[in-house]
């Protein structure tokens, strides 16, 4: 069987002329003068091979991915030995030599050659094309481009956006961003042609995309790829660099000669407006469906249609109550459409022309109803109601302190503690994915008058809030959902501080999951029934909002977004708002007599739990809230957790409190119960005699 080496090795023997070190990065064994050294090449092109020991090639030769070639003939049984027929040709040239035989005709010289070797493939052996060519004008272009061009040492880099058509073009709008989706790119090759582009493009902005409206089938080969200039790409020849020209100059002027200077390039990927229309209209039908199966109690929300009668969206339905009632329409009170009528009506977008006015004409007698009652309306009733709508005395400062926010919205989740201790992508802080964003709108009652509440470093507003595209939580899943406004006092460092906030709410709901999560545990696994109700609560839905800017200084692009404000935006708790426990204390803050106070117990009970189960290490306190919903926790640590370290949640977070809790801590009859096998802790008490003694 003939023997094989690696296609590269051009000798079958080659030895070291000096010491050397394997270029194999698994072995970088030392190689001496003289011992065997064998040259590897590899399949990228332009780049160098490397040189490599005897074992190392070896191991190459067993590798199957390896390229071999024979280096000895293989022997053909078929084809005469050249070794005989030499042998015959060298006595018939010696024969017609000799003197004796001169007169004899001279021996036919009969000249055999072997040739080489070839193994040659069955599948070649058909003749005309075969499946093996299918795919030969592909790779025949792709090696084409490759086999003159230089290694991609000269880069730019991309930065690519996706936008929808609109914007004012007079004020240079270039499409108008949905989604905060925007990607950059580096190490681009500068010779890349415009095909190149769009299909980098695509393949980057494109998953974003689908993620921003999961479940809408977008069209992308309707999607649009222009350049930073709004120029198509799509009308660029092929094979020609399209940034390369804007990236080279000249080296001294007046001369020839021209350098390469690295740039960063904006690509747009562009919605065309019937897609976007589409989408909107998607929306809209899955916003319907989910609030008439959802929320049958409560009134759709319509902003065309409740609010204005004129508006296009229920065109039709004004016409026919104006028509069958403009009779009556003097001063009695006309009965509205129904909400099942208006719901059936399309919600028509904000970007949609409304119409101003509606034509009224007469109605004909026979669309008149026979049985239209009337009534005169009471004199004073009438004379106070027109004295108090007809002032013009209005309150423009209540107006101007109503705050109108484009926000892209990041719920915090909930998980559970052994969720985030079995992932080690979660051993983090609560971050911001872009991919669980939601863009909407935020309205905020900033009125000292109307505000909620003011805390240690932030206030909070009411507000409403409208999102774009649902989210998997109750938060923000209608639109004008009530909600509170939270922001802190000083400006220059909200958001850092909204972020601690909003990590600190993050770990009080994975931690009050893992006290509900033994607690039920426990109690499936007693014999005995809890001689107690245990209360079920939880902590708000809540989210971080962020506002940006429609331009960011010091950049020519006016489609980026930076953020400008920052909000931590809470479901809005309608019960009383009780302290049950504070955070420099493990005990109820509440007297027995006072409403709450079995729930204060509860939660004690609680802290008890968090800090048995986690080794003393951690546990929420500055219970607050209202009979179900709570706000506004804090995570205690213990020193431990906190060494090295000055900011783990936040300045609330007193370490004394952890690692006293046992001395401090008075059990109660929720922590009494055999069934959570907890350790009981009795506060020490001094006695009052004994203080004044001393």
């Amino acid at each position: 069987m003939a023997s094989y080496e690696l296609a590269s090795q051009f000798t079958e023997d080659a030895f070291a002329k000096e010491d050397l070190i394997c270029e194999r990065s698994a072995c970088a064994a030392k190689i001496l003068k003289g011992d065997p050294c064998f040259y590897i090449a590899t399949i990228v092109i332009g780049q160098r091979g490397r040189f490599v020991c005897a074992t190392c090639h070896r191991h190459y030769q067993g590798k199957a991915a390896t390229s071999m070639r024979p280096t000895a003939q293989r022997p053909n049984p078929q084809r005469p030995n050249p070794q005989g027929n030499a042998q015959v040709i060298r006595q018939n040239i010696n024969a017609a030599w000799r003197p004796a035989v001169a007169q004899q005709p001279p021996p036919r010289v009969v000249a055999t050659s072997a040739g080489p070797d070839i193994a040659v493939p069955s599948s070649w052996a058909q003749p005309g094309y075969s499946v093996n060519h299918a795919q030969y004008g592909a790779e025949r272009e792709r090696w084409a481009k490759q086999a003159y061009a230089v290694p991609p040492a000269e880069t730019i880099s991309l930065e690519i956006t996706a936008v929808r058509e609109g914007g004012n073009r007079r004020k240079g709008a270039r499409g108008i961003p949905f989604g905060n989706i925007c990607e950059g790119r580096k190490d681009v090759d500068a010779r890349i042609d415009a095909p190149g582009l769009i299909t980098l493009s695509l393949d980057t902005i494109l998953p974003k995309i689908q993620a921003f409206a999961t479940g809408f089938p977008w069209r992308q080969d309707q999607f649009v790829i222009r350049d930073g200039g709004w120029v198509d790409l799509s009308t660029h020849p092929p094979r020609q660099p399209y940034f390369y020209s804007q990236c080279t100059q000249a080296t001294r002027k007046g001369l020839r000669a021209m350098t390469f200077k690295s740039k960063i390039f904006l690509l747009y990927v562009v919605v065309p407006t019937a897609q976007w229309e589409d989408y909107e209209t998607w929306l809209e039908k899955a916003e319907e469906e989910r609030f008439s199966m959802g929320s049958q109690s409560e009134p759709l929300f319509l902003p065309s249609a409740t609010r204005s009668i004129h508006s296009s969206s229920i065109h039709s339905s004004a016409l026919a109550v104006a028509g069958t009632q403009a009779d009556s329409l003097t001063i009695s009170s006309v009965e509205a459409p129904s909400e099942a009528a208006l719901s059936k009506a399309p919600v028509k977008r904000p970007f949609q022309r409304e119409i101003a006015s509606v034509p009224s004409s007469p109605p004909l007698k026979k669309m008149a109803s026979a049985n239209v009652g009337f009534r005169s309306p009471d004199r004073e009733q009438l004379r106070e109601v027109l004295q108090s709508g007809g002032t013009t005395d209005i309150d423009v400062r209540q107006m101007l302190t109503i705050q109108h926010e484009n926000i892209e919205f990041f719920p915090i989740p909930t998980r559970p503690l052994s969720v985030i201790l079995d992932d080690p992508k979660l051993h983090a802080a609560f971050r911001t994915d872009t991919e669980l964003s939601h863009s909407g709108r935020l309205t905020v009652q900033t009125s000292t008058d109307d505000m909620l509440g003011v805390g240690g470093f932030k206030t909070a507003h009411p507000g409403f809030l409208t999102l774009l595209s649902a989210p998997e939580i109750p938060l923000g899943s209608r639109p004008r959902q009530k909600v509170a406004v939270k922001r802190p006092f000083y400006k220059n460092d909200e958001l850092p501080k909204l972020f601690r906030e909003a990590n600190v709410l993050y770990w009080a709901r994975s931690l009050l999951t893992f006290a509900y999560e033994y607690i039920d545990h426990c109690v499936a696994n007693s014999s005995d029934t809890p001689p107690f109700h245990i209360p079920r609560l939880r902590f708000v839905e809540a989210g971080l909002a962020l506002s940006h800017d429609h331009t960011q200084p010091g950049h020519k692009s006016k489609s980026l977004t930076m953020p400008r404000a920052g909000y931590l935006v809470e479901e809005l708790i309608t019960d009383d708002f009780i302290k049950y426990i504070h955070n420099m204390d493990c005990n109820p803050m509440l007297d027995p007599y006072e409403v709450g106070y079995e729930i204060a117990e509860f939660l004690a009970c609680t802290q008890h739990i968090q800090f048995a189960k986690t080794g003393g290490l951690a546990f929420i306190s500055d219970y607050q809230g209202g009979l179900e919903i709570l706000s506004d926790p804090q995570v205690l640590t213990h020193p431990l957790v906190n060494k090295g370290k000055d900011d783990i949640f936040g300045d609330g977070n007193i370490e004394r409190a952890v690692s006293t809790f046992e001395k401090e801590h008075n059990c109660n009859k929720f922590c009494k119960w055999s069934g959570f096998k907890l350790k009981i802790y009795e506060k020490l008490e001094i006695d009052e005699a004994e203080t004044e003694t001393d």
